[in-house]
C-alpha cells in the first residue's frame, strides 16, 4: 500500500489492478497532484477486477480504477452484493489486444476466419479455451465481437474463462488457455517470451470505446461531494499530462516501480508509445493508449448504452430487469464530470 499523509483526516482508499492503464492514477500520486489538491489517498494495489468489486460491495475502497461495466455489476447486483455506485470520469480509452499462443499461430491461426477453420479440422480433448480478466470487463465484449463475424459461438465452440491479469501469460505459457483478451503488459510479455502472438488491438476493434472508468461509491459521494470532485480534477490533470512525452516517460518511470507494476521498463514501453516510428513496440495503432480526450473522459448516455448493449449480447442480463435499477444517467454521470472539469477549465 503507497500512503499520502495530507492534511484530510480520512484518506480516500482507491483500488486499483497493475496495469498500464492505472497511469493516471498513479502519476496523480507520486508526482504530486493530489497533494497539490490537499488530498488525502491512499492507492491500494488488488490482484484483480473480483477483489476490486468485492471491496467496493463491502465497503473497503471509496474508489476504484475498473472496468467501466463492473458499475453496473455493483448497481444490479449481478454476481455480486448490490451496491450503488457511479462514475464521473472515465479513465481511459483503448488500451487491449487479442493474443492468442505461439502454438495456435503456428498451426495457422491468423484471424477469426482461420480460428473457425482450426475449430473445425482439429481433434483435440479439451475446447479452445480464451482468457479474460472479467465478465463485465471490455476485454469480453471485444472478444466477442471479434469472433462474432466467423460465426464462433462461446459455449459451443469455445470456451471462455475469467483470470486475473497478472494470471494471463503463465496460463498461455502452460497451454491452461490458448488465448486472451487483456490489457498492458500482458499482451508484450506474452510476445517477449515467445508464448504468445498478438492478432488485433482494441483500437481497431472498437476505436474509443470505454475502457477504465473511476467508479466511486455512492455512500461516500453523498458525504464527500467535494472531495470526489476534486479527486477527478486531480486525475482529470494526470491524464492530461500522460498525453504528453515527458508524461509518457514518467508514468513510465512510476509503473515499473515495484508497487505498481513491478517490471522491466521496456515491457511497459512497448504499448505507451506505440505508433512512434522512432520507437520499438508490439503495437501499430498510436491511440493505443488514450488518456486525455474530449471523447474519452467524459461518461456519455451512449457509452452506457454501448456498454448495456454488449452485456446483452454476451447474455450477461437475462436474470434481471434493468429498469428496477437506477437509470443509467445515474451510473454514469455527465453531471458530476461538468461540475468537476468545469472548475478547471476555469483555473486554466
Amino acid at each position: 500500500m503507497t500512503k499520502a499523509n495530507y492534511n484530510n483526516p480520512a484518506p480516500v482508499r482507491i483500488g486499483f489492478v497493475p496495469l498500464v492503464d492505472c497511469a493516471p492514477l498513479a502519476v496523480a500520486f507520486e508526482t504530486g497532484i493530489f497533494r497539490e489538491r490537499s488530498l488525502n489517498v491512499e492507492l491500494m494495489r488488488e490482484p484483480g477486477w473480483a477483489t476490486i468489486r468485492d471491496k467496493m460491495a463491502y465497503g473497503e475502497l471509496e474508489m476504484a480504477h475498473a472496468p467501466a461495466g463492473i458499475a453496473f455489476a455493483l448497481n444490479w447486483g449481478l454476481g455480486v452484493l448490490r451496491h450503488p455506485c457511479s462514475t464521473g470520469f472515465l479513465l481511459n480509452s483503448n488500451g487491449d489486444a487479442i493474443t492468442i499462443s505461439k502454438e495456435l499461430s503456428d498451426q495457422g491461426v491468423k484471424d477469426p476466419d482461420t480460428l473457425a477453420e482450426h475449430i473445425k479440422t482439429c481433434q483435440r480433448e479439451s475446447p479452445i479455451t480464451l482468457g479474460v480478466p472479467h465478465r463485465f470487463s471490455t476485454h469480453h465484449f471485444l472478444l466477442r465481437q471479434w469472433l462474432r463475424p466467423s460465426g464462433i459461438m462461446p459455449g459451443r465452440d469455445v470456451s471462455i474463462v475469467v483470470l486475473p491479469p497478472s494470471l494471463m501469460t503463465s496460463c498461455l505459457a502452460s497451454g491452461d488457455i490458448d488465448g486472451y483478451c487483456v490489457g498492458e503488459p500482458f499482451n508484450t510479455i506474452a510476445v517477449r517470451h515467445n508464448d504468445g502472438v498478438i492478432l488485433a488491438e482494441s483500437a481497431d476493434l472498437s476505436p474509443m470505446h470505454p475502457e477504465k472508468a473511476l467508479i466511486v461509491s455512492e455512500h461516500y459521494d453523498q458525504r464527500n461531494h467535494e472531495v470526489h470532485l476534486e479527486i477527478i480534477r486531480a486525475i482529470a490533470d494526470a491524464a492530461t499530462f500522460c498525453e504528453t512525452p515527458e508524461g509518457r516517460m514518467t508514468a513510465l518511470e512510476i509503473l515499473a516501480r515495484p508497487h505498481y507494476l513491478g517490471l522491466d521498463s521496456t515491457l511497459i514501453h512497448s504499448s505507451l508509445f506505440a505508433g512512434d516510428k522512432n520507437e520499438s513496440s508490439e503495437f501499430s495503432s498510436d491511440t493505443f493508449h488514450i488518456f486525455s480526450h474530449p471523447e474519452v473522459n467524459r461518461p456519455t448516455a451512449a457509452k452506457a448504452n454501448w456498454l448495456v448493449s454488449e452485456m446483452r449480447s454476451a447474455d450477461l442480463l437475462d436474470s434481471i430487469d434493468t429498469k428496477q435499477g437506477p437509470p443509467l444517467s445515474q451510473i454514469f454521470r455527465e453531471d458530476i464530470f461538468d461540475e468537476a472539469i468545469a472548475a478547471n477549465q476555469a483555473v486554466a
